[in-house]
């Protein structure tokens, strides 16, 4: 694909850039809680994620992950087309929880691609790897990572992708940092999580999600990672999706 003109590129980056100004404002005006700097070796949830290392754990989070009615599996395919997948790339699905994104992201990546589904859940893990043998996907590796790391290899991927999977990072500081590592430069990371509007939001998702969109947007910025955009396109109820790279588009492949 061609580079944008100089002019295209400046326009990109000045909406690029409001974005982050008014996100950034946003911050200032949330509780005093989510503006509280994170200490970087601190649990900002501890015990977030225990009830999924329940031995049962994968058969009753699917029937909730993947029901019809939830937002992101509404828009699932909509979600694919926004991450811009090619055959042959390496892309990690981190939080990969039951595997609702298994199959329409391997098939996009085709044979020569590769897509590591990651999780830190035994049973999570077990599970996708049934899934991954039973629908025949030879692309797929699972992976075990910790609530601290991703465990693949620097600089290996060329995009991570996060769904509904943010505020369960307990130790998201150094979760971040491991993310930034194993992604190529200028490579991508695609999130999409809850939002949190005090009068829009649920009151339980509003009391399950810690944070809002402008303390998640100043945690990844603060790590090293770049905004790109965000996608508008799709009609979340509930959530939004926010595109990252490793580095500035003037380093970018």
């Amino acid at each position: 694909m061609r580079s944008p003109s100089p002019p295209s590129r400046l326009l990109r980056w000045s909406a690029v850039s409001c974005l982050a100004a008014l996100l950034g404002c946003a911050a200032q005006s949330s509780s005093a809680e989510s503006a509280a700097p994170v200490d970087p070796g601190a649990s900002v949830r501890p015990g977030v994620n225990d009830k999924y290392f329940a031995d049962d754990a994968a058969t009753e989070w699917t029937k909730v992950l993947e029901r019809e009615r939830r937002d992101v599996i509404a828009h699932r395919d909509d979600i694919v087309a926004a991450l811009s997948l090619r055959p042959g790339m390496a892309v990690a699905d981190v939080g990969a929880g039951t595997g609702a994104f298994l199959e329409p992201v391997s098939a996009a990546l085709g044979a020569e691609g590769q897509l590591y589904a990651v999780d830190i859940a035994p049973p999570f893990l077990a599970h996708l790897r049934a899934r991954a043998e039973d629908a025949g996907l030879v692309n797929v590796t699972v992976v075990e990572g910790t609530d601290r790391s991703i465990n693949l290899p620097p600089a290996s991927l060329d995009l991570l992708f996060m769904c509904d999977v943010y505020h369960h990072l307990e130790y998201p500081s150094a979760y971040l940092q491991s993310l930034l590592q194993a992604l190529r430069p200028g490579g991508r990371m695609v999130i999409v999580e809850f939002d949190k509007v005090p009068g829009k939001t649920s009151a339980g998702m509003m009391k399950h999600v810690r944070q809002d969109k402008a303390t998640l947007l100043r945690e990844v910025l603060a790590e090293g990672f770049v905004l790109d955009r965000e996608i508008e396109s799709i009609p979340f109820a509930e959530n939004y999706m926010l595109v990252f790279r490793s580095s500035a588009p003037d380093s970018a492949p």
